[in-house]
Order: structure tokens, then C-alpha cells, then sequence
């Protein structure tokens, strides 16, 4: 929170505690209110540099410091800093002005936990906060045997569940994803909601969650706010750049709920936020909203897509039938072929396939083979395919994805040109993923328009690339990539990582 706080400053945090630190003795949300009140103290006054908090265990007490690279603070303002609603001198830069109750309160919860909060400064180099806390090992270590416990248990009820559904109702139930450092609050939260038809799966870190995020298609994410490595806040952040805030619900759960905590949770792209202790039906509720909009939304995509797959341009479908007929006079093998490939063109885009996320490669390029051997029958020389790399590669695409950008190729490159040109198709593996290129040397693209191709779908222009990008960045977190240069061609590619099994080879 403290970072979208900060305006844009040149001012890096840096947090130097270990993953290894032992627990504490205090209670969470005043802790949390300590170090919130001095990194953001030091922040205020802070305007390039670093604050670091940092951690060592004395005896039997942490000491936990907020060290800052400000402009420190006078000798006389530190005697007096702690006192309730001292303020200091605003007009010099190394003064603490606009410290307020914030540190006295600081100073009074410290206290209250058995600790002290103490300052050392010199004018121009910076200032240093530091106070201790109880360190409790068998808290700790109770925490760590009943995390254990809890996720042994979670996982067993998940492999039950999983084991009594159907393939056809695995297929309605709404996947959610449970974000919390705390095991406790994920076995709480899912024996919440568990009585509707949901598939509850459990991340401990903002990290775990992001590497689960492709493992399926979920509905929503319900994450807490304040974890350490990565806030509920980050975790947001770097879903949004991969979904919309319709295709990927947020809902945050915290226990802080000061305006700007709120305020923080939906800039950084949330869609919901609820404070603890949370009530049971209104979270219910507010899942079952979420979930709505994104099933709702995916239904749309689905509807989308669909309607891509099966629509055939009439005059592409007339030119094939005008082609035919007029090879029927004077080439009836070269008449069959086309008419073979027609079939199995028109079989592709109604096939019941194409209603999935993802289909086999050889798959796809069986329907790109149909329609390019087609269109070279009907444009002859002004056409030219190439082909090149490894297209047996074992790795699913969106349905007729490549298909699309094949015909964009033709239809608004190449044979723009009365001479016509050549399209390129490449596919080339390096080990971890897999790159499908499709290139042409024709009419090409101005920058303003080639980066905005596919931002959004125009309904008087079709919906084939921005429909094509926003399937690829659900499915494998990236979209297509666009370079092209007016009255030199186009280059369209995506990327797709390979199946483990392959990586595991």
C-alpha cells in the first residue's frame, strides 16, 4: 500500500527480514498499524533513496528497525517527537513536521506490548526507527505443525471431491482460488463458502497463487491483503495485466478498512473488498455475484469465439463453389482435391472441437492446409505459401487461432497487391516454448494502427484478432505480438509453452 502511496518517488523499499525470522508475541493489526505509521512517516519525508525495514533477534526480543535515507531529524525535535500532537517546525527541510499522533500512538503500542520505540538521526543522513517485541519459538512452531495439518487435510477433501465428480460436472463447478498466509483463515473460508457447487483450491503466497493461475480456467480469486513477500495489492496488480477485471474477479479480504485501504485495494484492479471479521453470507453473496460475472463474461468470449469459428465469408464460400464449377470443364483431379479440401474446411469450423479452449496443433494446421490450398487454386501465382520449422510439435492452440491470422494475412496483406505476395508460416521451438509466426510481404501497417490492432473488437471489422489475443493471454498469460512496416508486409506470432512431459524429456 505504502508504494501506490508513495506518488512516483525515486524511493525503493527494501525489506531485509528473513523468511526464516521467528514469530513474535504481539497482536497482528497493532503490529501491522506500527510498521505502517513509521515506513509511511519515513516515506512522507523521504524524497529519493530507500527505506528498509530490518530484523535481529537479541536474547529473547526482535528488533525491528525502519531505517530511512531522508534528511533527517533535529536533535531537539527528536526530545520532543513522541509527544501527542507534536509537530515540529514544517518550515526546515531536516525537521519532522506533520508527525502528529502518529508516533506517539507508535510509541504507546510498543509499550503496551512490553517493548520500546526509540529514534537516532543526524541532520542530513538519514533516520532510524527501531523498536522490540518478545520472541515466542513455540508460537512458531505450533503455527508451522498446524499449517501442515490443515493443508494435509485440505488437499484429501480436494482429492475427494474431485474423485466423485463426473467429467460433466467437474465442467459446471466454479473454480476458485484461496490466497492467505494463514492456513487457519483458508480452512475457515472454505468451509464458508464450501456449500455451494464451487472447486476450492488453497495458495499460501501471493507467489504459489500466480503459479496456479495456469493450471486451470478459474472464476475468482479471494486473496488477503497483507502477506508478506507479495500483498494481496501485488498479486492484483499482476493479474490484471494478464485478465480484465471481468475475466478474472478479485475479491480482497482484510482487516484493515481505512478509506485508503479501500481506496488502494481497487486501484490496484480489485472488484470487490471485504473487512474482517467477515460476515458468512454476505461473503457468500458477494462470491456468488463474482463468480456470476465471470461465467457470464466467459459465456460471452465462448459465444464470441464461437461465432468467429462458424462464420464463412459468402464470397469466400461463392469463389470456392465458382472455382470448382469451373475446374469441373477442364481438371477434374485438380476439381476433386479442391472440393475435398472444401469439406474438410467446412468440416473444421462446425466441429464440435472448436467449443473447447485449446485443440491439438496438427489439428489447427489441418483446417490452415484446407483453406490455403483452396485460396492458391483460386489466385494461382499471386499466391505463394511457405512453410517452415517443426509442425509436429505436441502443444494445444486456441481453436482456429492460427487460422485467423492466416486469412487476415491474405485478406488485408497480400492481396491487396495485384501482384499478390507470399505468406510465411513458421513454427520453431527453444526447449520451454513454442513460437507460431505468421508473416507476408504485403500492404503492411502504419505503428499507430498495427499496435492498437487487436485492443478491441470492432464489430464493422470483425473481432478475429482482438477474439485471437484475449483467448492466448487467458490461456498462457501473453497475446499476440504485432511488427509491421507499411508497403513491406506483417509479421503476427504468439507464444505457447510446451506440456511438462515434453519439458521433462
Amino acid at each position: 500500500m505504502i508504494c501506490f502511496l508513495s506518488a512516483g518517488k525515486p524511493v525503493r523499499l527494501i525489506s531485509e527480514v528473513s523468511d526464516d525470522f521467528p514469530a513474535v508475541k504481539a497482536d497482528e493489526n497493532r503490529l501491522l498499524q506500527i510498521l505502517f505509521n513509521l515506513v509511511h512517516n519515513a516515506m512522507k519525508y523521504t524524497e529519493k533513496g530507500s527505506i528498509t525495514i530490518r530484523a535481529s533477534v537479541v536474547g529473547s526480543n526482535a528488533y525491528i528497525s525502519v531505517i530511512d535515507t531522508g534528511p533527517g531529524i533535529d536533535e531537539d525535535v527528536q526530545k520532543r517527537m513522541f509527544e501527542p500532537y507534536e509537530q515540529g517546525d514544517p518550515g526546515k527541510a531536516a525537521s519532522a513536521g506533520g508527525i502528529g499522533l502518529g508516533l506517539a500512538i507508535c510509541r504507546e503500542l510498543v509499550e503496551l506490548h512490553g517493548g520500546e520505540l526509540t529514534v537516532s538521526s543526524t541532520k542530513g543522513s538519514g533516520t532510524t526507527f527501531t523498536f522490540f517485541l518478545p520472541v515466542t519459538e513455540e508460537i512458531a512452531e505450533g503455527l508451522e505443525h498446524n499449517e501442515q495439518f490443515i493443508e494435509h487435510e485440505q488437499s484429501g477433501a480436494a482429492l475427494q471431491a474431485s474423485e466423485l465428480l463426473t467429467e460433466e460436472e467437474a465442467s459446471s463447478v466454479a473454480n476458485i482460488l484461496m490466497v492467505d498466509d494463514d492456513p487457519v483463515n483458508l480452512h475457515i473460508m472454505g468451509k464458508t463458502i464450501s456449500a455451494e457447487n464451487y472447486a476450492i483450491t488453497t495458495a499460501l503466497s501471493g507467489q504459489e497463487a500466480l503459479e496456479k493461475l495456469t493450471d486451470r480456467n478459474w472464476d475468482l480469486v479471494i486473496s488477503d491483503v497483507m502477506m508478506p513477500q507479495m500483498s494481496g495489492y501485488e498479486l492484483t496488480e499482476i493479474i490484471r495485466k494478464r485478465f480484465t477485471i471481468s475475466e478474472l474477479p478479485v475479491l480482497l479480504l482484510t482487516a484493515r478498512n481505512r478509506p485508503e485501504d479501500i481506496y488502494t485495494g481497487f486501484q490496484s484492479g480489485a472488484n470487490d473488498y471485504i473487512t474482517k471479521p467477515v460476515n458468512s453470507l454476505e461473503l457468500r453473496a458477494r462470491v456468488l455475484t463474482l463468480v456470476r460475472i465471470k461465467q457470464t463474461t466467459s459465456e460471452h468470449l465462448r459465444m464470441e469465439a464461437a461465432w468467429l469459428q462458424a462464420q464463412i465469408q459468402p464470397h469466400f464460400l461463392f469463389n470456392t463453389l465458382n472455382t470448382i464449377l469451373a475446374l469441373m470443364e477442364y481438371d477434374q483431379e485438380k476439381m476433386r482435391k479442391v472440393f475435398e479440401a472444401f469439406i474438410d474446411y467446412l468440416q473444421s469450423g462446425f466441429d464440435f472441437e472448436n467449443s473447447k479452449q485449446a485443440i491439438p496443433l496438427q489439428q489447427e494446421l489441418a483446417v490452415v492446409r484446407s483453406y490455403l490450398f483452396i485460396e492458391q487454386e483460386r489466385f494461382g501465382q499471386r499466391l505463394t505459401v511457405i512453410w517452415e520449422g517443426e509442425d509436429d510439435i505436441d502443444v494445444d492452440v486456441p481453436p482456429l487461432s492460427i487460422q485467423t491470422l492466416v486469412e487476415n494475412a491474405l485478406n488485408h496483406g497480400i492481396l491487396k497487391r495485384v501482384e499478390g505476395g507470399t505468406v510465411r508460416l513458421a513454427i520453431t521451438s527453444d526447449g520451454q516454448e513454442v513460437t507460431i509466426s505468421i508473416a507476408d510481404d504485403g500492404v503492411g501497417m502504419p505503428a499507430d494502427i498495427s499496435q492498437g490492432a487487436f485492443m478491441q473488437a470492432k464489430p464493422t471489422k470483425g473481432v478475429g484478432l482482438y477474439n485471437t489475443d484475449r483467448r492466448l493471454k487467458q490461456l498462457y498469460g501473453h497475446g499476440l505480438s504485432i511488427q509491421s512496416t507499411p508497403n513491406e508486409g506483417t509479421t503476427v506470432s504468439f507464444r505457447i509453452p510446451l506440456k511438462k512431459k515434453q519439458l521433462d524429456r
